[in-house]
């Protein structure tokens, strides 16, 4: 009887270790950058995709999506706002407004600040 439940207990522990790695191995997934896959993600590809699920929604807001996307898809983005509102011909106040946007639909995540204070943005 002794012998029956420990190896029911075995196979608790077991089935709770497995659950645990398929928890980890998910955690991973979403932590692995994408040029870390088996293919990069091309500038192209990534506009396409926020687009196909609706996430640029205005013609400023994809100019902005698409001066960030070439460098987002190599890794970390450093971005000042003023160059990007130089570089599309938008006020700063409006590419502030598309890089809120883009946040809070998730296409990009702020990753802190560089040393000269200007935002990282990364693919989440």
């Amino acid at each position: 009887m002794a012998q029956e439940e420990r190896i029911a207990e075995a196979r608790r522990t077991n089935d709770l270790l497995d659950r645990i790695a398929d928890h980890l191995g998910h955690i991973a997934e979403r932590l692995r950058p994408p040029a870390a896959g088996p293919r990069s993600l091309t500038p192209q590809e990534l506009l396409s995709r926020w687009r196909s699920k609706n996430l640029v929604v205005t013609d400023d807001v994809h100019a902005v999506a698409a001066y960030l996307a070439p460098a987002l898809v190599r890794g970390p983005a450093r971005c000042r706002l003023e160059e990007v509102a130089e570089r599309t011909g938008l006020t700063l106040d409006r590419v502030h407004d598309c890089v809120r946007m883009l946040l809070k639909r998730g296409c990009v995540r702020q990753a802190g600040c560089a040393e000269d204070g200007a935002p990282v943005y990364v693919l989440p």
